[in-house]
């Protein structure tokens, strides 16, 4: 590589790094992602050396910098997922440069069917990781975003990733016959046919589908009356991870007093639902505490039955579960479901773990991962999606389901807890793990979308933050903040009503991810033609 090209690109990886870095949040200057990907497009199609090395380099670099805040947990699992997730911008450049170049076809056909198909393999290839999608850039642009209710957050991409490569093409359009080296590019130029056609490819499709987009969102927010319902308090009681990692008794007790006396405050409002965060209940509820001879067991059992008579409420507990068959112990992270009685109703145990989080993949036959699993134990997946009924005072019976930490950035099970019918859904977590971290906004940024897609409000308890309301329009119609703005690391009570909307599901709920099944078909075949008709020349691309 000569010296000028090795010039251009470390500076256009430097730009595209940093647009992207800044479009996500904590900077979140999410209309930057517009053009973010401008500067390695333009590698992508016209370098001739290291193409691929650059493209893995960048995605090493953006997520190495973005999962920063694994540290705090696992050093090994921050530098194992960063090189993970970054051998899918690798497969981007491979398969896009690949077609761009045997079919002579332009970036913007190209590069948004494979990126949403990327993405779509993403979330859900090796128990699946749905964070750091191009669209959940834009979740604070409610115009954009309602297409999701039809497509996902995969079709927010995808017009995102067209109109970046529109923009590259272009910019190659314009200087492909000026100073270019001979090469690859020039011998395979897929931009030298007809100017009509490309104008129409490249101009007007992105434009035509962000538009399409633009006007679905503008139409529906225009329409959106939604109804107020029950009224919830999420208990955000801001416990340090490190007390809670291996307490000692009378810290678990420290722990629950905190947590019941911040409830017992919420004394005088007409609340219908009291939700603790993910397993800030230090003690075990469906264990005899004769049987485990806990103290923490019998108090953790007594504060909740008697909070919930005392408050006339029901209560949603995050705590672990222990199922005990003959000689082994299977725990479970749990939401404790309690009626205004103090009793009991149901449970659900998260279905979706966290792989070296909460469980250890392939711990049988290599026992030294053990070592990156944050829990001295392994959690136990649940089976089924519980849904909950919900007597309030004033406003009827409702059904919602809870998704647990991570679990609401899950496309598929929000889909399917609208599917069995749920009018909310409330995601309780202890995001704590993380510290005062960007970990803390990013999540509740993909929570946005859950709510978008499936048309549902969602509700989240977090121990350190950020407990918020999100409705149905993807609004944060509110969060906890303390009396200065601090949004995370604090302490208090955030009460609201949830916003209903009828019980039909949308397009999205019905149908499921067709649009990222329909982008990757549409990747698969240009990668078939290309492979297996390299000659194939589509007509107006003729000289």
């Amino acid at each position: 590589m000569s010296k000028a090209n090795l010039i251009k690109t470390l500076i256009f990886s430097f730009l595209t790094n940093l647009f992207l870095y800044l479009s996500f949040p904590p900077a979140d200057i999410g209309y930057l992602a517009w053009i973010a990907f401008v500067p390695w497009f333009l590698l992508i199609v016209t370098e001739e050396k290291y193409v691929h090395l650059n493209a893995l380099f960048i995605g090493v670099v953006f997520f190495f910098i973005q999962l920063s805040w694994l540290r705090y947990v696992t050093v090994t699992a921050w530098v194992l997922l960063s090189s993970y997730c970054a051998a899918y911008f690798l497969l981007f450049a491979v398969c896009t440069r690949f077609i761009i170049f045997r079919l002579r076809l332009p970036l913007v056909i190209v590069a948004p069917c494979v990126w949403a198909s990327l993405e779509f393999m993403r979330s859900f290839f090796l128990t699946g990781f749905p964070w750091f999608f191009t669209g959940h850039t834009q979740y604070k642009f409610l115009p954009v975003i309602q297409i999701s209710d039809i497509t996902g957050i995969y079709g927010i991409s995808f017009i995102i990733i067209a109109v970046n490569a529109a923009i590259a093409d272009l910019i190659i359009r314009c200087f492909a016959r000026k100073g270019l080296p001979h090469g690859t590019f020039r011998d395979r130029n897929p931009y030298s046919g007809s100017k009509y056609i490309f104008f129409c490819v490249t101009c007007v499709f992105p434009l035509v589908i962000l538009a399409a987009a633009v006007l679905y969102g503008i139409f529906w927010l225009k329409n959106y009356a939604p109804q107020e319902g029950p009224v919830v308090c999420m208990v955000q009681g801001n416990i340090p991870q490190d007390l809670k990692f291996d307490p000692t008794e009378e810290e678990q007790i420290q722990i629950l007093k905190k947590y019941s006396d911040l409830s017992i405050s919420a004394k005088d409002k007409q609340i219908d639902l009291i939700v603790w965060p993910e397993t800030m209940i230090p003690g075990l509820l469906n264990i005899n505490p004769e049987i485990t001879g806990r103290k923490i067991d019998m108090l953790s059992q007594l504060t909740v039955t008697q909070l919930a008579k005392d408050l006339n409420a029901n209560l949603l507990i995050g705590g672990v579960a222990l199922i005990l068959v003959g000689d082994e112990q299977f725990y479970f992270n749990s939401a404790y479901y309690y009626n205004k009685k103090g009793e009991l109703v149901d449970r659900y145990d998260k279905i979706h773990l966290v792989p070296f989080g909460e469980f250890t993949p392939l711990k049988k036959y290599f026992p030294f991962l053990a070592r990156l699993v944050p829990y001295e134990i392994g959690l136990t997946h649940g089976v089924k999606r519980t849904l909950f009924s919900l007597d309030t005072r004033s406003s009827g019976n409702f059904t919602f389901g809870t998704s647990i930490c991570y679990e609401d950035t899950v496309p598929s099970l929000v889909r399917k807890f609208k599917k069995d019918g749920v009018d909310f859904m409330l995601n309780i977590t202890n995001d704590g793990w993380f510290r005062n971290s960007a970990e803390l906004d990013q999540h509740l940024a993909i929570m946005v979308f859950r709510a978008v897609e499936n048309r549902i409000c969602m509700a989240r308890a977090a121990n350190t933050g950020i407990s918020s309301f999100v409705g149905p329009d993807g609004t944060i119609y509110d969060r906890l903040l303390d009396t200065v703005g601090k949004y995370r690391e604090i302490r208090g009570m955030l009460v609201n009503q949830i916003k209903l909307l009828n019980k039909q599901g949308t397009f999205y709920t019905m149908c499921g991810d067709w649009f990222p099944i329909f982008c990757s078909a549409v990747s698969v075949s240009m990668l078939f033609v290309a492979i297996f008709k390299g000659s194939f020349r589509l007509t107006f691309y003729k000289r």
